[in-house]
Order: structure tokens, then sequence, then C-alpha cells
């Protein structure tokens, strides 16, 4: 058990400090460099080289899916803080991973509205215009497994509770 916390307080630590890098990365390479790597989409890249469009516009499309990046981290460093403190099936610990698991419901959600508006802000400066909706099977296992973990930890919690009263 001991092993587990300090194994969870390391990558509590780890969490901290990729996303501060992540942070500095991107604002590193919007202000220096004037680019975005954060997107994923043809579509955005071609209206961030066209001097038309408003990188304003641009960049509030990828706000939202920003916050929830990093609500994301938060939550994963929080219930890595749980879990640094033996809090592994405790109601706060499962309240951070449901959190987790909404914002990657949320943020695949997210993803095809921002396609869906970029598209629609990319229309008005090319004549060609295609729009496709990425529908990543990864991220759909993964919330399945997430989901799968849930319950287990339900599961384990109950029978954990139904041990004590026994004894």
């Amino acid at each position: 058990m001991q092993k587990l916390m300090k194994i969870s307080g390391f990558f509590k630590r780890v969490v901290l400090i990729a996303s501060a890098m992540m942070f500095f990365f991107l604002l590193y390479e919007y202000v220096v460099n004037d680019e975005f790597h954060r997107a994923s989409s043809t579509l955005f890249y071609e209206l961030w080289l066209n001097d038309s469009a408003d990188r304003s516009v641009l960049l509030a499309l990828q706000f939202p899916r920003l916050v929830t990046l990093f609500t994301g981290l938060y939550w994963l460093q929080r219930l890595m803080g749980h879990f640094q403190i033996g809090e592994f099936f405790g109601d706060e610990a499962m309240r951070c991973y449901l959190w987790l698991i909404w914002l990657k419901v949320i943020d695949m959600g997210l993803k095809i509205v921002q396609e869906l508006a970029t598209a629609f802000y990319h229309e008005q400066f090319f004549e060609l215009t295609r729009f496709e909706v990425d529908i990543d099977f990864n991220n759909l296992s993964t919330l399945m497994m997430m989901l799968l973990i849930v319950y287990l930890l339900k599961a384990a919690r109950e029978i954990e509770a139904e041990n004590k009263e026994f004894i």
C-alpha cells in the first residue's frame, strides 16, 4: 500500500510538471513562433496561414477544448493526490474519476462541434471546404474501459463494506 501511495505521489508531480510544460510550450509557440499546435484540423491550419482569417476567432474555436484539457489535468492530479494519501476507493477519489470520464465525453463532443464550426468559418475564405467527422475508436474504447473501471471500483467498494460488516 505504501508503494502505491509513493508511486501516486510521483505521478501527481509528473502530471503537474507536464501540465506546466504543455502550457508554456503552447504559449511559447503562439507568442514566439506565431503557431498553434493544439489543433488537429487541416482546415484550421489553412485558416491560420490565411491573412484574411481572424486568429482570435480561430483561438476562440480552440479555447473550449483547451479548458477541457487543463480541467482534466487538474482532476487527474487531484485523483493522484487522493491515491497518494491512501484513498483509493473513497468518495472523493470516485468523484475525481467520474469527472475525468465526463470530461472525456465532453471533449469528444466538443471536438465534433469544433470541427463543424471550423468548417463553417473555412467556407468564408475558401471555395472548397471538406468537412470530416473523425470518430476516434481509441477514444471510444478508452471511455468504455474507464466506465468498466468505475463499475469495478464501485463493486470492490461494496465488497469491502460487506467484508467489514461481516468481521
